[in-house]
């Protein structure tokens, strides 16, 4: 036995793990967050979704950034494209709020492998010329500790070798917490949040644009407004998970 099985079989003893979302003992499992069981019950998107603004559309209906679906028709979205990586249900929704409110920063690896070996984003990674976090506003990033869209956004940087931008998209507003708020509440208190710094940086650039979930999509339409009122080529969105578009 190596050394680091003694350790592990050590801390085991001491400090029990558990699967943070359903408990069940991770003692003799090679798993450290979660057990096999509820890793294989993700809620992954598939493809039956939109790709302007992620609702669930039926198996022979048409999404194309010229033809979007019946939910965002009619809406003013400023990203071109989004894609999620699985719905903010079950496991998932359980990690993120372990992960960015209870203030587990480790939950970023197993998070970051979901982000980087997904399909569709080794797809539209190679046509990006630069990663852009959603940013917090300076207050609330001291208070948690973190920006989750930023650790997310450095994990895409490291795994596929491209440019990131974190300081010059910010936000200037300490807005409000969005979580209860409805749509047109959103977008009142969301309003002149941000502001890019150095806008030719961005200007003729193709942007991934990253966030952990997208509810009604009014933050990350607000982030790529600027971005395109920068000279910004287009903005594809990238969200760790999908709460679903609410008209």
């Amino acid at each position: 036995m190596a050394i680091s099985d003694y350790v592990h079989a050590l801390l085991d003893l001491f400090y029990p793990r558990s699967c943070l979302h359903c408990k069940r003992n991770l003692n003799d499992s090679h798993e450290l967050y979660i057990c096999e069981d509820c890793n294989r019950q993700i809620p992954y998107v598939n493809e039956l979704h939109c790709i302007r603004c992620g609702s669930a559309i039926g198996p022979y209906s048409t999404s194309t950034t010229k033809e979007v679906c019946t939910v965002c028709k009619g809406k003013h979205l400023h990203f071109d494209t989004m894609t999620a990586i699985a719905h903010y249900d079950g496991v998932m929704k359980t990690l993120i709020h372990k992960f960015k409110y209870a203030r587990q920063k480790f939950l970023f690896r197993i998070l970051n492998d979901f982000v980087v070996t997904h399909k569709k984003l080794k797809e539209i990674v190679p046509d990006i010329d630069v990663v852009v976090p959603v940013p917090l506003h300076w207050l609330k990033k001291m208070n948690r500790g973190f920006n989750q869209s930023e650790l997310l956004s450095l994990g895409i940087q490291r795994y596929f070798s491209k440019p990131m931008s974190s300081g010059n998209l910010c936000r200037i507003k300490n807005t409000e917490s969005q979580t209860h708020l409805s749509k047109s509440q959103r977008q009142v208190n969301i309003h002149n949040a941000f502001f890019v710094k150095c806008p030719r940086s961005f200007h003729g650039k193709k942007i991934l644009l990253v966030d952990d979930v997208l509810t009604t999509g009014v933050t990350a339409s607000e982030c790529s407004k600027k971005l395109k009122e920068s000279g910004a080529r287009s903005v594809h969105l990238l969200v760790l998970a999908n709460a679903e578009y609410n008209s």
